[in-house]
């Protein structure tokens, strides 16, 4: 699994994810990973109201295609 390692959180987000870990039980790092992933089920479904599938197939294609292509060397 990919590392992420987070810097300069604000101290009130910091608080809140520690809030989040205590009222669930969960340790940081479950936390973290169930915060990100549900926040990306949320901001996918917002992306997916104004696209058909067939376009957020060839949106995620594009996507994909692109996180593949090798860094230049700049401008």
């Amino acid at each position: 699994m990919t590392d992420i390692v987070l810097k300069d959180i604000d101290p009130i987000l910091a608080e809140r994810i520690r809030r989040v870990a205590s009222a669930r039980g969960w340790n940081v790092h479950d936390t973290l990973f169930n915060l990100i992933e549900q926040g990306l089920f949320h901001c996918e479904s917002e992306v997916r109201r104004g696209f058909d599938t067939s376009e957020v197939d060839a949106l995620t294609a594009a996507i994909n295609a692109l996180r593949d292509v090798p860094p230049g060397k700049g401008f």
